[in-house]
């Protein structure tokens, strides 16, 4: 499933995009007030990535997984949409889909 945008929230005072979504901001509570709420573009670009060898309870090995910044400086760590297609290096760019559970996926843009 394509996702058109990644929704998100921008604290009004500290001015941090959070995704996914939040009411209050993990870095002001709620002295920061209400979140405003964001759609940002699937495209982002790798800052880090990693395969696990032995992934958590429910995850088969290997499971690929990048840190991925989105416009606004939005970072989400995301999973794999292929393991035969999740190579990646810092610095490509990466469209992010959302996967049956709703979790993040990402996929190396051509």
């Amino acid at each position: 499933m394509s996702a058109q945008t990644i929704p998100s929230s921008k604290c009004r005072s500290c001015q941090r995009i959070i995704v996914p979504p939040r009411e209050t901001c993990p870095y002001c509570g709620f002295s920061g007030g209400a979140m405003e709420k964001l759609n940002l573009s699937p495209q982002g670009t790798v800052l880090s990535f990693t395969t696990l060898h032995n992934p958590p309870d429910g995850f088969q090995a290997p499971l690929s997984m990048a840190l991925v910044e989105l416009e606004h400086g939005a970072l989400i760590l995301c999973l794999a949409i292929d393991q035969a297609k999740a190579a990646v290096s810092i610095g490509d760019s990466v469209s992010i889909e959302f996967d049956k559970e709703g979790r993040f996926r990402y996929q190396p843009e051509k």
